[in-house]
């Protein structure tokens, strides 16, 4: 007797024997397969674009309309013999705040959301030759800090004095992708050219934990950047596919992972209402396919054309980091002798391997303030980790003892099963049996 249909919620029987198949591939150690516990994660250097402030190039001291890899009003740089800094380095002023915002900012390249992160920075009072009044240089020069998912913070210049305070620290957790890091002037009174300076700006982080929940159906919205400006993913997915070698993709090793994914049932369930053990071929076909947020969230459909430049460039950066091709669909046939016995029901479940990439697509050869970046997750059947099939049997539910305990359909009876025998048909052939 067969049931078809898929019932994926079907109740735990009380008693269950199960046999284990593993498919498109060879069994590795238990261990391996399963995703491991991450450990604590160690604190890490975070690059921070020109945080020296020497680029670009000087003319003469507060030269230049722009500085690398920061977005900026009004920039106005100290030559290192004007800033003298005690390392040697240049500074950055942030001008008094009037009626134009007066700041500098940067995005942190490859910081995630939820990583907490510390800026260090050295700051003092000053400008270009003798612009500080003495009440400027007694009273300190404020000026705020914020990162992105962080609060404002204020800090001033240490009060009465010129000298460089090293070393102060901002600290805050990231909301989002690549956060940005925004210094403002907060003075509104005295000299223009008067204010905080900033130097050797540096930042470090601690990772977010690895978020092993996340379903494949519903991966993180992809995330673009333009420099240190935010560009739909869309227009970045088209930058990189305009040629083979536009862009980079580079694999974020801590938060790709392989894993198996939710066991399902694959066919029919065979129900033995006999009185004997029966011996069935069973056919199974397991199949995976891949996901991606960019299909699932911009409805970009680059990364699984195999002709799309995107997809040659994901690819690349991923063999860089796998012994294994990456799958973005399988296929697997297989026939498996089920034995059932009577009284008890027989079902196939599939658990896919499968592995979750995340990593950037970032543009070769760019300058930091134009360069394109574009943040993906792919998810797709495992080469690493092999399929597991399991054949199941156990006892009937209520629903299907009442089943089979039914009668069988058949033809009523000619003459009514409820009347006498009326004779026999030991008589003659003229004898009809009949009174």
């Amino acid at each position: 007797m067969t049931r078809t249909g898929r019932s994926p919620h079907r109740p735990r029987p009380a008693r269950t024997a199960t046999a284990l198949v593993t498919l498109a591939g060879t069994l590795l150690a238990g261990p391996a397969l399963a995703p491991q516990a991450s450990a604590d994660p160690a604190t890490r250097q975070v690059p921070v674009i020109n945080g020296d402030f020497a680029a670009p190039g000087f003319t003469a001291s507060g030269s230049g309309d722009k500085l690398t890899g920061w977005t900026i009003q009004y920039p106005f740089r100290l030559l290192p013999a004007d800033a003298r800094h005690p390392d040697g380095l240049p500074a950055v002023l942030l001008r008094n705040k009037r009626t134009t915002d007066q700041s500098v900012s940067q995005r942190l390249r490859g910081v995630r959301a939820g990583a907490k992160v510390t800026v260090t920075f050295d700051d003092s009072t000053g400008g270009l030759r003798s612009a500080c009044s003495e009440d400027q240089i007694a009273n300190g020069q404020p000026y705020t800090l914020q990162g992105s998912g962080g609060t404002r913070q204020t800090f001033t210049t240490d009060p009465g004095s010129t000298d460089w305070h090293r070393d102060r620290t901002y600290t805050f957790t990231a909301d989002e992708n690549e956060p940005l890091i925004t210094f403002a002037s907060a003075q509104t009174k005295g000299s223009w050219d008067c204010g905080p300076l900033l130097a050797k700006v540096r930042a470090t982080d601690v990772p977010p934990p690895v978020d092993k929940t996340i379903d494949k159906a519903r991966l993180p919205a992809p995330e673009a950047f333009e420099g240190n400006e935010r560009i739909d993913a869309r227009k970045a997915a088209d930058h990189c596919a305009n040629s083979r070698n536009t862009c980079t993709f580079t694999v974020d090793e801590p938060y790709s992972y392989t894993y198996y994914d939710k066991a399902r049932v694959i066919g029919e369930a065979y129900l033995n209402c006999s009185r004997n053990t029966l011996n069935h071929d069973r056919p199974v076909d397991f199949t995976g396919h891949s996901y991606d947020s960019l299909s699932q969230h911009a409805d970009v459909d680059r990364l699984p054309n195999p002709k799309d430049n995107l997809h040659q460039q994901f690819l690349r950066g991923f063999a860089k980091n796998s012994p294994q091709p990456w799958r973005w669909d399988t296929a697997t046939g297989r026939r498996i002798h089920e034995t059932i016995e009577a009284g008890e029901v027989s079902w196939i479940e599939g658990q896919p391997g499968r592995q979750r990439v995340d990593g950037w697509f970032v543009g070769d050869g760019e300058a930091p303030d134009k360069q394109i970046r574009l943040h993906v997750v792919a998810d797709g059947p495992s080469a690493l980790v092999p399929d597991r099939i399991y054949q199941r049997t156990g006892p009937f539910t209520a629903a299907e003892k009442s089943r089979c305990r039914s009668d069988r359909p058949t033809a009523p009876t000619p003459v009514d099963a409820g009347a006498p025998a009326t004779g026999t048909d030991r008589e003659s052939k003229g004898d009809s049996g009949t009174p």
